[in-house]
C-alpha cells in the first residue's frame, strides 16, 4: 500500500489563522482538523504533482507527520479536533517533508512570519 498524504493550503491559510487550512477528501473544500481531512494516496499526488503540490498554493505532506505535529489549537470556530499550529516550528517541518521539490518557492504566512515585499 502506497502511502498517505495531507494536503495543505498555503493559499488559504492567514497569517491571522491559529492552525493550517487543509484540503478535505475528493478535492472538495477545506478545513482545520485533522479527522476532516482527505487523505491523498502518493501515486494520485505524483501524478499531479502541479495541482496538489505547486508549493505556491499547496503542499503535500506525509500523514504520520501530520499526525505527529496534530494537536488541539484553541480556535473561534464550530470545528473541533486535532490541528496543524499556524507556527513557525510547524511549518519548518512541513515544508521540509513535501513529496518532492516544488516548483515554487512557499512562502507560508504565520504570527511573526515577514510581510512580502511590494511590487
Amino acid at each position: 500500500m502506497s502511502e498517505q498524504y495531507i494536503v495543505i493550503s498555503l493559499k488559504r491559510t492567514h497569517r491571522r489563522h491559529k492552525a493550517i487550512t487543509l484540503w478535505r477528501p475528493d478535492d472538495k473544500g477545506y478545513c482545520w482538523t485533522l479527522d476532516r481531512a482527505g487523505r491523498y494516496e502518493e501515486p494520485q499526488v505524483l501524478e499531479h504533482l502541479g495541482y496538489y503540490n505547486s508549493g505556491c498554493s499547496n503542499i503535500a505532506v506525509p500523514l504520520a507527520l501530520v499526525q505527529r505535529l496534530a494537536r488541539e489549537v484553541e480556535y473561534d470556530t464550530k470545528e473541533f479536533g486535532d490541528c496543524l499550529a499556524n507556527n513557525a516550528a510547524t511549518w519548518k517541518q512541513l515544508l521540509a517533508a513535501v513529496i518532492r521539490q516544488t516548483e515554487y518557492q512557499s512562502k507560508p504566512e504565520y504570527r511573526g512570519a515577514r510581510y512580502p515585499k511590494a511590487a
